[in-house]
């Protein structure tokens, strides 16, 4: 069983993106179990990080009641209001019932999901890891790397020290731009299976590159048609509608 520090310091590693700490992983005999309890660790901390910030929020955020009173008031006394009331009293009465429920104001995050994610991140961050390692590493080999399966996985764990980047999260409101921590770890993350895969599998950088970034490139060119999909099929039914109703 692998010492506590040992992954500490694997994943300190992989944050600061030692080239030291992936060639250890790499030649290590049990790279995949210390890779599994790498990745778990660090998903757990970040959740544990985040339900402490979660909870500051949630003990220091204003009273919901009387920030909706005040809203409301405000909102009353513009003139823009008073002519929206004359010409369309039923969205007046929408916006005065979402006003007339505090619960709909509050923007801090519920303390429930953060215990649940207590549970469903380290599974779901282990999920995440095979998957991807298992696309790294045929993308890899396609580009002529002979590592075998295990030693890809084990030394991409080590890129998931770029999680770490979410413990300011333990911080309340440390995030001013949502999702600015996940595009953060995400690159920082990508930079780190870079080097994991130049390690493992001896390839020149820019196979390297591409080894690692096909995936998402693919992934990203799939959504965006699926998107697309979407939007023709609706704007189609919609033309539909509306040439039956003209006729």
């Amino acid at each position: 069983m692998e010492s506590l520090s040992t992954i500490v310091r694997l994943g300190l590693g992989g944050l600061l993106l030692d080239q030291r700490a992936f060639q250890a992983q790499r030649d290590t005999p049990g790279g995949i179990g210390r890779g599994a309890l790498l990745v778990a660790l660090v998903a757990l901390l970040v959740a544990v990080a985040a339900l402490i910030g979660d909870l500051g929020e949630y003990l220091t955020q204003p009273d919901p009641t009387l920030a909706s009173e005040t809203l409301a008031s405000g909102l009353m006394a513009m003139p823009w209001y008073e002519e929206l009331t004359a010409s369309s009293p039923s969205l007046a009465d929408s916006i005065g019932q979402l006003l007339a429920q505090p619960g709909s104001l509050s923007l801090t995050p519920s303390p429930l999901a953060g215990v649940i994610s207590l549970v469903a991140t380290p599974l779901l961050a282990l999920l995440s890891w095979l998957i991807s390692g298992a696309i790294i590493h045929i993308a890899a080999r396609a580009f002529g790397g002979g590592a075998p399966f295990g030693q890809t996985l084990a030394c991409t764990a080590v890129a998931s020290g770029a999680g770490l980047l979410g413990l300011v999260q333990v911080v309340p409101y440390a995030e001013a731009i949502p999702g600015s921590l996940l595009i953060a770890s995400s690159l920082l993350g990508l930079i780190g299976t870079y080097i994991a895969v130049r390690e493992v599998h001896s390839l020149p950088p820019w196979r390297s590159f591409w080894a690692v970034t096909i995936g998402p490139v693919l992934l990203t060119a799939l959504l965006v048609g699926l998107y697309c999909c979407v939007v023709f099929v609706f704007a189609g039914a919609l033309a539909g509608l509306g040439g039956g109703a003209g006729r």
